[in-house]
């Protein structure tokens, strides 16, 4: 065999090697979360949840009831129902990433946050997150889920583009309530 043979097939070995090690999915690949890629006003249906984001807004100052507090904010107003089982269906994840930061939901308003969902009864109401205040541009990724740990289950995710949202002086959650549709 001619030695240009050799070196070609050895060759043709090292870089099937490297295409193979590149799309091999990482060590814990096999439990990341089903992401359900959602637009606003389109339904996302996970495992057992369904959540749609209906708006978002961004404010300097946000309400809810006698609750207000001013600061970077924004608030998604959205709508969620369980859709299988009642059984452990809290909407317990609700984050938002930007730029490499990840920023939960508030606590601190009353929200959608940790309401329990009914199957086929939506539950109407808005979560409202509280940036840094550097943080005034930039496309981002929202995620919701029944679970802080959202391995192997489904998350409904959104993008975000900041730049896009109008800042408004002073904005009012959505009480969290049964839906009307």
């Amino acid at each position: 065999m001619k030695r240009w043979v050799g070196w070609t097939l050895g060759g043709a070995l090292v870089a099937a090697a490297w295409a193979v090690a590149a799309v091999t999915p990482g060590e814990h690949a096999y439990e990341d979360p089903f992401p359900v890629a959602v637009e606003v006003g389109e339904t996302g249906i996970g495992r057992n949840v369904a959540v749609t984001v209906l708006d978002m807004r961004r404010a300097e100052t946000v309400r809810a009831g006698s609750w207000s507090a001013e600061g970077n904010w924004v608030v998604v107003d959205l709508e969620a129902e369980a859709v299988e089982s009642e059984f452990g269906t809290l909407l317990t994840r609700a984050t938002l990433d930007i730029d490499g930061r990840t920023f939960s939901a508030s606590e601190r308003p009353e929200s959608l946050l940790r309401a329990a969902l009914s199957v086929g009864i939506p539950r109407t109401g808005s979560v409202a997150f509280e940036l840094a205040e550097d943080v005034d541009a930039g496309r981002g990724i929202l995620r919701f889920g029944l679970d802080t740990d959202p391995r192997l289950d489904s998350v409904i995710v959104l993008d975000i583009d900041l730049d896009a949202l109008a800042v408004e002086s002073a904005v009012d959650m959505l009480p969290t309530e049964w839906s009307r549709r």
